[in-house]
């Protein structure tokens, strides 16, 4: 599989995890802040299932977040490079 391909579907998959993450996140935050209860819900879901899938969404994100690190260690490691040097195209690539 081609590099670029691999980065473009860890990166989708960080976009897909993230926005039911954030959505969560929101709704905890939000409609059933600490405090309101085992049993309080919003939208028919109680407060224990929506910290269970903000849970495991923020987890996958996480580990498809370390995962486009990864793919990208080749950049991180010249970056120094990159910043310092005139010619900005050899870096574009990376």
């Amino acid at each position: 599989m081609k590099r670029i391909t691999q980065n473009a579907i860890v990166d989708i998959g960080c976009l897909v995890t993230f926005i039911p993450s954030l959505i969560t996140g929101l709704v905890l935050y939000v409609f059933l802040p600490e405090g309101s209860g085992k049993s309080a819900s919003y939208l028919g879901i109680i407060r224990t299932q929506w910290i269970t899938m903000h849970n495991y969404t923020s987890l996958a994100f996480a580990a498809l977040l370390i995962l486009h690190l990864l793919l990208h260690v080749k950049f991180f490691r010249n970056i120094g490079n990159c910043l310092s040097t005139v010619d900005k195209k050899s870096c574009e690539a990376e």
